[in-house]
């Protein structure tokens, strides 16, 4: 009889694994690409998946769809639920079906969404003998989107079929959440935050947990660990504004050379670990440069006046307004360094000509944009001034409104001196971790308790799991709004109803490699065979 039930088991479980690489499958052939149509053909190809369940199917209108607002696609979220009578606890499946664009591919790009097609190519690739071992195991499904994320879509879809199916097992209600415009700016999780807000009100829902099915990766080459997260990384846009003193090139000496001082900036701030949280056992990753160029348009003889970077910082626990505060102390520093090496060899050169020493007084004045706003008010109605700048423009570049903002700020001033202005731009990504002592916590501990699972507490990756708490104060995040010029304009974020959901967050993810390259692929086993049992064991503890 026992034999029997294992057979019996490992049938069900076959069947499964093959439903849910199936269910990958065809996702991934609906290409979905950020910012195209195709995010609007996945989210329907999503709803007519799980109609095809029968419960689904019983049920229409348990299925449905909600548009972004104003979108101009039509982009739009999915959800399905499943309701158990008599109980508030309730168990959140989410996941983002975009994915990244497909050129990365090269010749490979018309086979991109097409991972049978590609499994066979990489069987003959020569460039990289683990993705060809990989493709001829049949262990591996290659394709954009097949880890980053549409196994993990297959992966929910999947276990809420299984508790539609087996409703003895049903213990609490279940709600599936598929996301759009997952990344660039989140905007499909931070849209849906009303939708989990309306029904948490008249369903009288209490969100024990919000499961993320995010991919999980490799360390290093031989590494099998499981890593399982408790936690998501933040995120801020940390702009530099950089404003020199222009100068000919004939007087090169008199002025302060905007690219110079970026490029200091740059070697100053980019992958330096002394400017992190420090957290042992965790990867904590330092701000890296994603943008810096001047603002010249053509080719002239004179030093650049302008130049703008921006970079991607992280977040742990430390508000970003103080990361601000930190990078703005050592910006400072930096700076003082630097006018003082401009200034001794521009006197050595004057020294070397026999001409008269003269006044030196270059400097570079560092801001945030808080500070910068409060002495632009004793020139001019600075809300006034930003307000009729916002409404001038009919549209922004979320990445550059703010910069823009800054030059218009200084031809209004007149303000000729050099120097930095540092301020936050979209897309902000709130941090949150739940604590060691929550039942969250204890009940990873008692599912993932074999010794291949490592818990981690930061997912080292961006994460939809970020909007659905925050862990900044009121406070915090009222100052790091200070320094965020435009953001009721360009991101306004619904932080009440996020601390009003506040959903612990755990991402429990597929396992595959090279995601965002044209070798990303999910390892069936694992993520089709394994996993979707781990998350339902894990459900049940929380719906407890």
């Amino acid at each position: 009889m026992i034999r029997q039930e294992r057979k019996l088991m490992f049938m069900s479980e076959f069947d499964e694994a093959k439903y849910i690489e199936k269910t990958a499958i065809e996702l991934v052939e609906t290409k979905s690409v950020n910012g195209t149509s195709g995010e609007v053909d996945e989210a329907e190809k999503i709803v007519e998946i799980l109609r095809r369940i029968p419960y689904f199917q019983k049920h229409r209108d348990a299925v449905w769809t909600k548009e972004l607002p104003n979108d101009p696609l039509g982009r739009k979220n999915v959800f399905a639920f499943l309701k158990k009578k008599g109980t508030q606890k309730t168990v959140l499946y989410h996941s983002h079906f975009d994915t990244v664009g497909t050129k990365d591919f090269g010749p490979l790009e018309s086979d991109a969404t097409h991972p049978d097609v590609l499994a066979e190519r990489f069987k003959s690739f020569e460039e990289d003998e683990d993705v060809r071992n990989d493709a001829e195991s049949g262990d591996w499904v290659f394709g954009r989107g097949a880890l980053d994320m549409k196994s993990g879509d297959a992966v929910n879809i999947a276990n809420i079929r299984y508790f539609a199916e087996h409703q003895d097992e049903l213990e609490g209600n279940l709600l599936f959440m598929g996301n759009c415009v997952e990344e660039n700016d989140h905007l499909g999780i931070i849209a849906a935050l009303d939708e989990l807000e309306r029904l948490k009100d008249e369903e009288g829902l209490e969100y024990t947990v919000a499961i993320n099915t995010d991919f999980i990766s490799p360390k290093y080459p031989g590494d099998g660990q499981k890593y399982i997260y408790y936690g998501a990384a933040g995120k801020i846009l940390t702009c530099v504004y950089v404003r020199g003193i222009e100068t000919h090139v004939g007087n090169t000496y008199d002025g302060l050379n905007s690219t110079v001082i970026a490029s200091r900036l740059n070697c100053l701030l980019d992958n330096n670990p002394d400017l992190v949280e420090k957290f042992p056992g965790e990867e904590i990753l330092p701000s890296t440069c994603l943008m810096i160029r001047d603002q010249k348009d053509f080719y002239n003889v004179q030093t650049p006046k302008t130049t703008r970077m921006y970079f991607n910082t992280f977040t742990y626990q430390k508000p970003a307004c103080e990361l601000l505060d930190s990078f703005e102390k050592e910006i400072k520093a930096e700076c003082l360094k630097m006018t003082d090496l401009a200034k001794r060899r521009r006197s050595a050169y004057l020294s070397g000509l026999g001409f008269p020493k003269d006044e030196d007084d270059r400097a570079i004045d560092v801001y945030t944009f808080a500070e910068y706003a409060e002495m632009m008010k004793k020139r001019m109605d600075f809300e006034a001034e930003c307000k009729r700048f916002a409404e001038q423009r009919s549209e922004f570049d979320k990445r550059t409104a703010g910069f823009e903002l800054l030059d218009h700020l200084e031809e209004l001033s007149g303000d000729g001196r050099a120097k930095i202005v540092l301020f936050i731009a979209p897309p902000f990504c709130p941090h949150n971790a739940i604590s060691e002592d929550s039942k969250a916590y204890r009940a990873l501990k008692e599912t993932f308790f074999e010794p291949e699972y490592v818990l981690k507490k930061y997912f080292p990756y961006l994460s939809d799991s970020s909007y659905i708490a925050v862990d900044e104060t009121t406070a915090e995040l009222e100052r790091m709004k200070d320094d965020f010029p435009l953001e009721d304009f360009l991101y306004p974020l619904p932080y009440e109803t996020m601390r009003k959901l506040s959903i612990p967050a755990v991402d429990l993810g597929v396992f595959g490699k090279g995601a965002h390259t044209f070798k990303e692929r999910v390892y069936k086993p694992y993520s089709y065979g394994i996993l979707p049992e781990k998350i339902r064991t894990y459900t049940k503890l929380m719906w407890k």
